[in-house]
């Protein structure tokens, strides 16, 4: 029943969030917001949290996602920079250096937490998290963009037969 109600919510919001309106900054932070809650639900559905692991988990989880989240805004803001006069060939290079410290500072600050999520959650759980994270991520992306794979087609619940997100 969980996985269904999760699958619901999941259909629902990428109908919605496949056509954001571009200025409307409100009813962007309410898709995302929807979007957090949905792959809490799954992450916690499919790491099956006990209540001890949910409460000393989800702090460090969303501290983690904070910081990540200000690392892909400077990502997005050197790109940004880019977008208006024709940028010269050493600007580019650049960038290109800073977006890939970017990435490279994103990932050491994933491993950096790898010890806080084994010390709440063990060993096991927290590689079932990097799949479920990269499984939601894959499935998300998915439905918003309509390319769901065909072995997922026609196999569960959802208008267009889509598969339910475990």
């Amino acid at each position: 029943m969980k996985k269904t109600l999760i699958f619901g919510l999941l259909l629902s919001t990428a109908a919605v969030i496949a056509q954001p309106k571009m200025g409307d900054r409100a009813e962007l932070e309410k898709k995302k917001e929807k979007i957090e809650a949905i792959k809490m639900a799954y992450l916690t559905d499919e790491l099956e949290f006990t209540v001890a692991e949910s409460q000393a988990f989800w702090p460090v989880y969303n501290e983690l996602q904070n910081k990540e989240q200000e690392l892909r805004e400077q990502q997005r803001t050197s790109l940004k920079k880019l977008s208006g006069d024709e940028p010269s060939e050493k600007e580019v290079e650049k960038m290109l250096y800073s977006f890939a410290d970017t990435h490279i500072a994103i990932e050491e600050l994933r491993k950096s937490y790898l010890d806080d999520f084994i010390e709440v959650i063990g060993a096991k759980k927290t590689a079932q998290l990097l799949r479920a994270e990269k499984e939601f991520g894959r499935r998300m992306m998915e439905r918003m963009t309509g390319t769901d794979r065909p072995r997922d087609r026609g196999h569960g619940p959802g208008p267009n037969g889509g598969r339910p997100m475990r």
